[in-house]
């Protein structure tokens, strides 16, 4: 129990000073800066472990903490969703389609080149280049027999630069976006919180619980059916569930209590809980790796740019929706900061979604293709020493 209560602790205290982070960069004005500020101190900490902080091994984030940050966050998307976003997705499926695809073939080439210039093995190489998700593919690693360490090294690194270089780049190629969110979310917030304390009543209690069972029954279904990130998905449609059969029984709208420090303490948890993942470990003897690795990553987030650019001259969707839905930084992470950014979310995780079904779907059948190949070619060079 004791020792429970230890970890407890060190993990809190550890999230504590990611916050300070999170509050130093939101000072300079960031809009993004509670999540990257968190993410920047957890990595110095996870890294270092300095003793006088009180860091160490318990301080390690289970889990259990990325999830409640997904599902803080994902009641804050459910609440705000606007699904009008997704005709728009219906209209221009087949561009989008064909990004995301060019987005997997992409990483297959990233992937290859690691395979080519390290000594990882094929299958390990894939998967630790996959826009599958940080939270995916070391998962899908531990199934195929790949090298868990070098996949969750990989992923870690991409997803720090995709998360810490995408927010900063479109705040300062769209200003106006990233200063208003601040203003506009805030607002949101406050108009809420004022709004609720000026009418709380039986009903705002009600509909708040019933919220929270709401998307607690979406993360059961959602782990049931294996949905990608059940914890975001899962809560933001169970939300979603409930806005959508409450009028058939009540003719008042529903309002869940939110207030904006529990989105604010998400985003925490989600800068912390990727910068925990980080760990001297990881770089030991994989220099070779993590630089492929790291040029892989930044050409694949200046593709999506192009690509990004593309769909939004075609389409007309928001630039910056368009970069975070294509970009390779997982549905959890890119839902976030489309939410910082009051971006169109819904359009967000609908393409993040789609691209981590992709990448389940053809990673393994592009995988077992290419073992085939070089499996041959290995046979053939065989023969002829034989023959030889």
């Amino acid at each position: 129990m004791k020792s429970k209560a230890a970890r407890l602790f060190s993990q809190s205290w550890f999230i504590f000073l990611s916050g300070l982070g999170g509050l130093l960069f939101t000072m300079f004005g960031l809009s993004i800066g509670w999540m990257i500020g968190s993410l920047i101190v957890a990595c110095l900490l996870t890294y270092f472990q300095p003793k006088t902080l009180g860091i160490n091994e318990k301080s390690k984030l289970g889990k259990s903490w990325f999830q409640l940050a997904q599902f803080l966050l994902g009641i804050e998307l459910g609440k705000n969703l606007n699904l009008s976003v997704m005709n728009v997705l219906y209209d221009h499926w087949l561009i989008v389609a064909i990004v995301l695809l060019f987005s997997i073939i992409f990483s297959f080439g990233t992937g290859f080149l690691l395979y080519r210039f390290s000594k990882t093995d094929l299958l390990t190489s894939f998967l630790a280049t996959s826009p599958g998700g940080v939270a995916s593919m070391p998962v899908i690693a531990e199934e195929v027999g790949a090298n868990i360490g070098i996949v969750s090294a990989v992923q870690a690194i991409r997803v720090f630069f995709v998360v810490s270089i995408i927010p900063v780049i479109l705040f300062l190629m769209v200003p106006q976006s990233g200063q208003q969110p601040v203003a506009s979310i805030e607002n949101v917030g406050n108009d809420q919180f004022v709004q609720v304390a000026a009418n709380f009543s039986t009903f705002t209690i009600i509909w708040t619980v019933c919220g929270l069972v709401f998307a607690f029954f979406g993360v059961l279904v959602g782990k049931r059916i294996k949905l990608p990130a059940p914890w975001l998905l899962g809560t933001l449609l169970g939300v979603l569930l409930l806005e959508t059969i409450s009028p058939m029984f009540f003719n008042e709208h529903v309002v869940i209590w939110w207030p904006h420090f529990l989105v604010i303490f998400g985003q925490i948890l989600i800068g912390a809980s990727i910068g925990a993942k980080f760990r001297k470990s990881m770089f030991v003897g994989i220099k070779q790796i993590v630089i492929v690795g790291t040029i892989g990553t930044i050409l694949l987030i200046a593709a999506m740019f192009l690509c990004a650019y593309i769909v939004s001259a075609i389409t007309g969707i928001q630039f910056i929706a368009s970069v975070l839905a294509f970009a390779p930084g997982g549905v959890v992470e890119m839902a976030t900061v489309s939410m910082i950014l009051d971006s169109e979310s819904t359009f967000v995780v609908a393409v993040q979604t789609l691209r981590i079904i992709l990448v389940i779907l053809f990673v393994p059948l592009f995988i077992k293709f290419m073992n085939e190949k070089l499996r041959k070619k290995n046979d053939l060079m065989k023969s002829n020493r034989i023959s030889s």
